[in-house]
């Protein structure tokens, strides 16, 4: 064998696998007025955790962790797979709180998309609740196969708040037998109804009318 080429093999051996991120699904609205978008990856082990990407013109965002007895809490590499930076909360005393700050507008409701990346094993998918809000559809991908069928899957959920609030708070709690998390990505919409949307539209025509009025 060439020298190169064993001298690659022996190097990569050592160094750590460098991953994609786990941002499967999309929402077509990221990025409009009045969304907000958060991805923790947990690349370092501080708790509270700051999302390592951020996109939200109304504050801010932190998860704070809570490693249950059955934990291990934050490691670097967890020999279960390729990703690094991870979460062994434990059962279900172990819990991630995510609080995000979001657009204090009054309006009709608020879309959220959540999206957690985690390790199906002796335990499995953490318990996720969004606090005043009704989860209208969930589906579950893989992300990574490893030995026995188990590895890493990623579990998508959409949840809808009414009326929107200006802040919400996302709550995941360990599955019985263990949960390790590899990331989180949260995507929120305040959006307001078509009827809602024609009422300000028209309130603020109003209001130009009577400054045109008052000019004249």
């Amino acid at each position: 064998m060439n020298k190169i080429v064993v001298l690659g093999v022996f190097i990569s051996m050592f160094l750590p696998v460098v991953t994609s991120a786990h941002d499967v699904f999309l929402p077509d609205w990221r990025g409009l007025e009045g969304t907000t978008y958060q991805e923790w990856r947990f690349d370092y082990d501080a708790n509270p955790a700051v999302p390592e990407v951020i996109d939200n013109d109304y504050g801010i965002a932190s998860a704070s962790i809570t490693v249950g007895a059955m934990g291990s809490g934050w490691l670097a590499y967890p020999m279960l797979g390729t990703q690094t930076g991870v979460w062994d909360i434990g059962g279900d005393d172990g819990q991630i709180l995510l609080d995000i700050d979001n657009r204090p507008l009054a309006l009709d409701y608020k879309e959220i998309w959540l999206q957690v990346t985690y390790y199906q094993g002796m335990g499995g998918a953490p318990i996720v609740d969004v606090p005043g809000a009704q989860l209208v559809s969930s589906q579950t991908v893989l992300i990574e196969e490893d030995i026995m069928d188990m590895g890493w899957y990623l579990d998508q959920s959409v949840w809808r708040i009414e009326p929107n609030p200006s802040h919400e708070q996302v709550v995941l709690t360990g599955d019985s037998g263990g949960s390790i998390i590899d990331q989180i990505v949260v995507d929120t919409y305040c959006v307001p109804e078509p009827a809602s949307i024609v009422l300000l539209i028209l309130g603020s025509f109003v209001a130009f009318k009577k400054r045109r009025q008052q000019q004249l």
